[in-house]
């Protein structure tokens, strides 16, 4: 009796298990793309034509070069049902877009499949560009083009105006002839991750069901015990520090960026706006 009341136990336990990985698996934290070597706009999807990306690159790097802020475009596929808000703040972090100590970065991202666009500004940013000042412009600029499939345009267009506008916080004036020569700098190829991706993960739970079904978890005490003291934490070790995005904040990222340097490890406090088109 004692036997098959374990082995129930074990099969509650084991469906219990099942579903609690398959829902991390789907809330999984989301991998980025690296920055591509032109910085200011990251067309993962090959959206925009040579001549736009030179246009938003000379843009961008003028308003870096006069206020040290950063603004960047990120064009994706799709957000894999994540929440347009959720990938654009914790990419943000990621890449550490702005500099650490003012937090003046800017980014525009575009979900193509998911019809989506966000604008995520950065805490030293947020008095220039307000929510409704962002939202209104890229509904303005952006979205009419957009639905036009003129990405190009709306995209230049709004950018454009938001970088008029940290421009203005700085005091300084945006000429915007800056001659940008991209085809000396070869852009990244970017691949989406499919659901293959997550073949690993899904076997790695089930291994670890398996374990604690027929073995107590005997396999995965022993690992974990393994992976606690090479840590060197020990049992009088502290605690582990951060919690939620905590771990992307401040984070300088200094790959990509090409001839145009990397970010400069700003955060972003979740300000913004977003919608569809």
């Amino acid at each position: 009796m004692k036997r098959f009341i374990s082995n129930i136990y074990k099969f509650i336990l084991f469906v219990f298990l099942g579903v609690f990985s398959l829902t991390n698996i789907v809330h999984a934290d989301t991998t980025f793309p690296e920055p591509t070597n032109y910085k200011y706009v990251n067309d993962y999807v090959n959206l925009l034509t040579i001549d736009e990306k030179e246009r938003i690159v000379s843009i961008g790097k003028e308003l870096e070069d006069k206020t040290g802020a950063q603004a960047t475009i990120v064009i994706i596929n799709s957000l894999d049902d994540v929440p347009i808000e959720d990938y654009a703040n914790k990419l943000f972090r990621s890449w550490g877009i702005g500099k650490a100590d003012e937090d003046n970065g800017l980014l525009i991202l575009l979900a193509i499949e998911d019809r989506s666009w966000r604008v995520e500004v950065g805490r030293g940013l947020e008095g220039a560009i307000t929510d409704a000042g962002s939202g209104r412009i890229m509904r303005n600029l952006a979205v009419p083009e957009f639905q036009n499939d003129d990405y190009g345009t709306g995209l230049l267009n709004s950018y454009s105006a938001l970088c008029d506008l940290i421009a203005k916080e700085y005091s300084v004036t945006l000429e915007k002839s800056l001659n940008i020569d991209l085809s000396g700098i070869e852009d990244e190829d970017y691949e989406d991750l499919e659901a293959g991706d997550m073949i690993p993960i899904v076997i790695v739970g089930i291994l670890v069901m398996l374990d604690i079904f027929f073995n107590r978890g005997r396999i995965i005490s022993a690992i974990l015990r393994a992976m606690f003291w090479s840590s060197g934490r020990g049992p009088r070790g502290g605690g582990y520090g951060g919690g939620g995005y905590g771990g992307f904040s401040g984070g300088s990222h200094g790959g990509g960026g090409g001839g145009f340097g990397g970010f400069g490890g700003g955060s972003s406090g979740g300000g913004g706006s977003s919608g569809k088109w």
